[in-house]
């Protein structure tokens, strides 16, 4: 059986020119409505035209799609067949036109149930900035003979998050903790216990904030504002967000890093995909493994529950931006805000 790591270097190879752009206007934005407001697929040609529907109730065995979805994130269609496929066609209700999607080399999987082997087909399918609202996907394959499958129709969950400025997100596969940090040019740390950019005002207000002699500080929303999964409390989002406002952007070298906090299931391997979007376009990593940059915790990868200190984790981007304050003081050299502890990201009253 091939290993799942093919998939994530696929992603890594295919993916890094996806740009999307901020604009709602579908005319402006040089795009179909479907793929300026909702998501896009790299690889994926737009059609102008009707989802083709055939009559097919047994092509595909099984698929799925995540069941949440946040702008400027990314979701898994997973399609399982007990024939080879050659492309799938990916629109939502309601909406005009779709994307058909070459399909390739795929997995070769055992049934579940019976003794045989199934055809196993993964897509990355990225989700646009400008996503406003829950939404149906639909979908149709197409095998080797030119026959099309019957339609399948997921609902998909909106989940709110920030894209400001910059964005930077990460989508694992399955429910597990792990962790997105962003470390700015100073040397600040953002992350689930430091939720904030250091030139926010929420940053301040967390140095200063005394929880046993003040009252909780009215927090704005910006830093680290998805935090899945905390704990192992489990809420299926499978994803992490952190966003800037132009304001505390800062200008300079940024990196990224994920972290398996704590393996949910140390039974199954996690897939991860991180993306980072600057001014609603992809920026570009310093380092070799692209944007979208892709990766997996194997079986039994072990908990790791660190802080901002960053042992153990992994390194998945480094970008540069050319624009915004200056750095000034390192952050070690400054008084540290008040560590916040595990999930009260999500305890945080927001304004």
């Amino acid at each position: 059986m091939k290993s799942i790591d093919k998939f994530w270097m696929c992603v890594l190879g295919l993916c890094s020119l996806v740009l999307f752009s901020c604009s709602s206007d579908d005319d402006d934005a040089g795009g179909s409505g479907l793929q300026n407001n909702f998501f896009n697929v790299e690889n994926g040609e737009y059609v102008d035209g009707e989802l083709p529907v055939g009559t097919d109730d047994m092509m595909l065995q099984s698929s799925s799609f995540d069941a949440s979805a946040l702008p400027g994130g990314s979701s898994f269609l997973t399609l399982r067949s007990n024939e080879e496929l050659s492309e799938v066609n990916l629109s939502v209700k309601g909406q005009a036109g779709y994307i058909r999607v070459p399909l390739s080399d795929p997995d070769v999987v055992s049934a579940e149930v019976r003794s045989t082997s199934l055809y196993e087909y993964t897509v990355l399918v990225l989700i646009s900035q400008n996503l406003e609202g829950n939404f149906t996907i639909e979908f149709t394959t197409v095998n080797k003979d030119g026959e099309v499958s019957s339609k399948v129709t997921k609902e998909v969950s909106y989940v709110e998050a920030g894209t400001g400025s910059l964005q930077v997100n990460l989508r694992f596969s399955n429910e597990k903790d792990i962790d997105l940090y962003v470390v700015e040019p100073n040397g600040n740390v953002i992350c689930y216990d430091s939720p904030f950019p250091y030139y926010s005002e929420e940053y301040q207000a967390l140095v200063d904030w005394d929880e046993y002699d003040g009252e909780e500080p009215a927090w704005g929303t910006i830093g680290l504002d998805v935090d899945s999964n905390a704990g192992c409390e489990i809420d299926g989002i499978n994803s992490e967000n952190i966003f800037f406002d132009e304001s505390c952007l800062q200008k300079g070298t940024y990196q990224v890093w994920v972290n398996m906090y704590s393996n949910c299931n140390p039974s199954i391997p996690t897939g991860y995909v991180v993306l980072a979007n600057y001014k609603g376009n992809m920026i570009v990593n310093n380092l070799p493994n692209g944007n979208p940059a892709s990766g997996e915790f194997p079986i039994n990868t072990p908990d790791n529950p660190i802080g901002d200190e960053l042992t153990g984790a992994t390194k998945v981007m480094e970008f540069t931006i050319n624009e915004g304050r200056e750095p000034g003081r390192s952050r070690a050299s400054m008084p540290a805000p008040k560590a916040l502890g595990k999930g009260f990201v999500n305890q945080l009253t927001r304004h």
